[in-house]
């Protein structure tokens, strides 16, 4: 309901206009007088200014001027008995919109104020569209800075530029809860440098409070709405939260020295889509800062990780291989129980060296040093003999190893070295998570000018969320604390980035409790 501020001498024409606007569902607050309207005005908004032209002390004409010099946007109504060309030409430079002459029936007063309010309507609906042309060129410059140190600048020198500011400052919120001042431009360097408060404090406290701006005139002192939590006075000032998501961020501050140049609605809205503007480029440089280090200490890890790899590979080999070449020897010339001891010593010896083994291949494969010698491979004669060098383990651990050989199955351009690398990964994978009494087959197949070697097993299988993972070096299903099969995590990450070597990939299908199936594609030769 828009709210009318009516300034008229004569008893009986204002209360003629109250009861006309009032049925017309106006809310009005009446005043006999031009420095009684005036006061009015200094202490709460009004949407119109109806006024009486002539009037007894401060006349109509005054009491425009005097209403402009606070707000160059509130829409003036002139009711006068008398015209001339001087007092309207006079009130159309004061800014009035609209002139009604005495006598009127109440439907033109309230047509006039109905004409009157769509017009300042109209004019800040252009303001506002006015405002969006600079801001939507800056937006632009917004979202592709990542400088979480630079926006802050940004922001103030475009708030004082667009709104004729003396000053502007954007205070951000720290980690322990106070506002300090990031950037500001006017105001005195000691000022910036030693500025820290309460997020509760002061006028920025109760803007980040109410979530909402606050525009201020003249002495805050005064103001109910900070109390004695303010010890300035400013001339006329904006104060705006700078919100993410409902999160508060900060505080954008402008203000002028002159009280007589009150910041107007336009300039509200523009420094509050600066605002809006401003909190999502300052939470999207930070999230890219954030993710920056995260990628800084992945890669310092990284770093760390290939270093320990090569020195826990270089220092391992030679003293495992002494371990493993005499406790071979004397597992040969030892019997009975010793013979079983020094058995179970070279398996754990054997699973070391494998560690290892994974390990100095990881480190080739990064730093480039795996070199692949391209042939003709027949999958028919090679998969059956590695299968034929794990049937041993699987026979132990009482798992059924089947291979399926396919009639009429094409050649393949691979290395055979490199082929058998990941076929032994993917058997052992195989004979570690397939329980005793389980049963694994190794399939070949051939379909649109692909070869596919399928290892099905009947093992405990991965969980849905898992399978993206499983490829992942050093990474596991089973929790570190609580892993019962051994192992790095290495050596289905290793044997994906060595069939990349060979132009192929590797595929898994999975249920909870009903086995696994690791397939490997290769390029068949077609001609």
């Amino acid at each position: 309901m828009p709210h009318l501020l009516l300034a008229e001498d004569d008893v009986a024409v204002r209360a003629m206009c109250v009861r006309a606007l009032r049925r017309a569902g106006f809310e009005v607050t009446e005043t006999a007088s031009g420095e009684e309207a005036i006061e009015q005005l200094r202490h709460q908004g009004f949407d119109l200014l109806l006024t009486d032209l002539k009037m007894p002390g401060m006349g109509g004409l005054a009491t425009c001027r005097a209403v402009r010099e606070r707000d160059d946007e509130l829409p003036i109504v002139v009711m006068t008995g008398y015209g001339s060309m001087e007092s309207a030409i006079e009130a159309l430079k004061i800014g009035v919109s609209e002139f009604i002459l005495k006598p009127f029936r109440p439907d033109e007063l309230v047509n006039a104020v109905q004409r009157s309010l769509e017009k300042g309507w109209l004019k800040r609906e252009n303001a506002r569209l006015n405002a969006l042309i600079p801001l939507f060129d800056l937006s632009r410059a917004f979202m592709s800075s990542v400088d979480l140190s630079a926006i802050p600048a940004q922001v103030i020198r475009i708030a004082r530029q667009e709104t004729q500011a003396d000053r502007a400052s954007l205070m951000l919120l720290t980690a322990e809860g106070d506002l300090i001042i990031q950037a500001a431009d006017g105001l005195d360097a000691d000022i910036v440098h030693h500025t820290r408060q309460p997020a509760d404090y002061g006028v920025a406290g109760h803007v980040l409070a109410q979530r909402e701006p606050a525009v201020l005139h003249g002495s805050l002192r005064d103001d109910p709405r900070f109390g004695d939590r303010v010890h300035s006075d400013v001339g006329s000032a904006i104060c705006l939260p700078l919100l993410h998501q409902d999160r508060a961020l900060g505080v954008l501050n402008v203000s002028r020295e002159d009280a007589g140049r009150p910041f107007t609605r336009a300039d509200v809205e523009l420094l509050s889509l600066l605002a809006s503007q401003a909190a999502v480029a300052l939470e999207n440089a930070r999230l890219f800062n954030e993710r920056e280090r995260a990628y800084e200490r992945l890669a310092e890890l990284d770093t760390l990780k290939s270093e320990f790899i090569n020195i826990a590979s270089d220092e391992l080999r030679a003293p495992l291989a002494v371990m493993l070449a005499y406790a071979s020897l004397l597992e040969q010339q030892a019997t009975d129980d010793m013979r079983d001891l020094l058995e179970q010593v070279v398996d754990s010896a054997n699973q070391l060296k494998s560690i290892i083994d994974e390990m100095v291949s990881l480190r080739r494969i990064d730093r480039g040093d795996t070199q692949v010698q391209l042939d003709t491979v027949d999958l028919n004669e090679v998969v059956p003999l590695v299968v034929d060098e794990h049937r041993p383990i699987f026979q132990a651990k009482g798992i059924n190893l089947q291979v399926s050989p396919s009639a009429d199955l094409a050649a393949t351009r691979a290395d055979p070295q490199v082929l058998r690398l990941i076929l032994n990964s993917l058997l052992s994978n195989a004979h570690k998570y397939t329980p005793q009494g389980g049963s694994v087959s190794v399939e070949m197949t051939q379909s649109n000018g692909m070869l596919t070697i399928a290892v099905h097993d009947t093992g405990v299988g991965i969980p849905p969320e898992e399978q993206e993972r499983i490829f992942d070096r050093f990474y596991q299903v089973e929790h570190s604390f609580s892993r019962e099969h051994g192992g790095m995590g290495l050596g289905l990450a290793i044997a994906q980035d060595m069939a990349e070597l060979i132009d192929g990939r590797i595929r898994v299908e999975s249920a909870v409790d009903q086995g696994s199936t690791f397939s490997l594609d290769l390029r068949a030769i077609t001609d």
